[in-house]
C-alpha cells in the first residue's frame, strides 16, 4: 500500500504467524518484479528512450492492475 503523504510503499506489519510475513514479503517481491518486467517492457516499446522510468513504473502498475480484476 502506498502511503499518500510520502508516496512510498508501507512495510507489511508483522503478523502474529510466524510464516506468514515470509508469504507476504515473497508475494511483495513478486509483484514487484511483475511491475519491473512490465516496465520494462513499456521502456522497449517506446524505442528505450530514457526519462520516463516513473511514469513506466506506474503504468505498468496499472496494467498489472486492470489485469487482475479481469481475472
Amino acid at each position: 500500500m502506498v502511503d499518500p503523504k510520502t508516496n512510498l510503499r508501507s512495510k507489511p506489519t508483522p503478523s502474529v504467524q510466524s510464516g506468514s510475513l515470509i508469504k507476504g514479503n515473497a508475494a511483495i517481491a513478486r509483484a514487484d518484479t511483475e511491475v519491473q518486467t512490465r516496465a520494462y517492457e513499456l521502456y522497449e516499446l517506446r524505442g528505450r528512450s530514457d526519462g520516463h522510468a516513473e511514469q513506466d513504473w506506474y503504468q505498468a502498475e496499472t496494467d498489472l492492475r486492470a489485469r487482475s480484476k479481469e481475472l
